[in-house]
């Protein structure tokens, strides 16, 4: 195996039991190997999870020896053993070293030329216009299959405003790889539907951990947001005061120096909202930042007068 991504199909498991493994397959693979959840009539299936009830039908057996793919029968027999007997895993599993172990014999993921993104490659991606992002919000009837290099990162449905997510994928983050077109029917095992996320919100989050994927806006720009983004991350703090700013409308430059932050981050910020289409461009004029401080200045300076008035003559 030559590519980044390894296609992995688990086959005929009840989904706890599915996103249990999958969960602890991302965690024993190295990070920088991506995982392709797919189907077993993949073409170019790389390794098998198979129910151990359906190991002898006739279909799977002509899909192992034909592809001579490493596989490993999952049982849920009451049996805990330190190594995999007759090639089959049990589960609950109680030590991965197992799993681990022979992940490395049968795919051999040391050995892997990984295709990874770096420094020196970026001339391979372009940077993503904000619009790339923006357009997903035309796809009314559509259901969007986003993947990158590493594999699937979650189906979207405009219509419903939801975002189901490949399950191992803790991290809202992706890179210049990222790309997304109409999702099949074999896209949908690629992710858990336990769980969705308010679209919006999870393609702000995206993008907010992903700094490098789209050009920034100009310093000196005037912008105002129409609803707060609701942060997934640990950046909540500043990502609520930013919303707090240019609820107001304000210059990036501006904020950036009353928070007392890199002007990236601010940057980042209207990019991430310009994104789900949750931000206009404004006027200087029509910018309320820092209004209200002068405002409370000016009360506060007319209240200390009158207050003298009223201890001198007796108000």
């Amino acid at each position: 195996m030559n590519n980044p991504c390894i296609n992995i199909a688990i086959s005929g498991i009840g989904s706890t039991t599915t996103e249990d493994l999958k969960i602890r397959l991302r965690h024993l693979l190295p990070h920088e190997i991506g995982i392709n959840w797919t189907s077993i009539a993949d073409q170019n299936l790389d390794c098998l999870f198979i129910n151990e009830i359906f190991y002898d039908n006739e279909n799977v057996q002509n899909i192992i020896k034909t592809k001579k793919i490493p596989y490993l029968k999952i049982s849920k027999k009451n049996i805990h053993t330190e190594d995999l007997h007759l090639d089959t895993l049990y589960f609950p599993i109680l030590d991965d070293q197992i799993l681990q172990d022979w992940l490395k014999i049968n795919l051999q993921f040391e050995d892997l030329d990984l295709a990874t993104v770096d420094d020196s490659e970026l001339n391979q991606y372009l940077l993503k216009n904000i619009e790339y992002f923006q357009t997903i919000h035309q796809q009314n009837n559509r259901k969007l299959h986003f993947y990158d290099q590493f594999g699937t990162i979650a189906i979207i449905d405009h219509n419903m405003h939801f975002a189901w997510l490949e399950p191992t994928r803790a991290d809202f983050k992706t890179d210049l790889s990222i790309s997304f077109e109409d999702a099949s029917t074999a896209d949908f095992i690629k992710v858990s539907r336990k769980r969705q996320y308010n679209l919006e919100d999870w393609l702000f989050n995206l993008i907010w951990n992903s700094p490098q994927l789209c050009p920034y806006p100009n310093e000196h720009g005037y912008f105002r947001i129409q609803f707060w983004p609701q942060p997934l991350t640990s950046d909540q703090k500043t990502i609520l005061q930013l919303s707090a700013c240019f609820t107001q409308g304000a210059e990036i430059l501006a904020v950036a120096k009353k928070l007392d932050l890199p002007i990236t981050t601010v940057q980042h910020f209207i990019m991430a909202n310009l994104a789900i289409q949750n931000v206009e461009k404004i006027s200087a004029r029509d910018s309320k930042f820092g209004q209200d401080i002068l405002e409370n200045q000016e009360q506060s300076v007319l209240k200390s007068f009158f207050g003298k008035l009223k201890s001198k003559f007796g108000f």
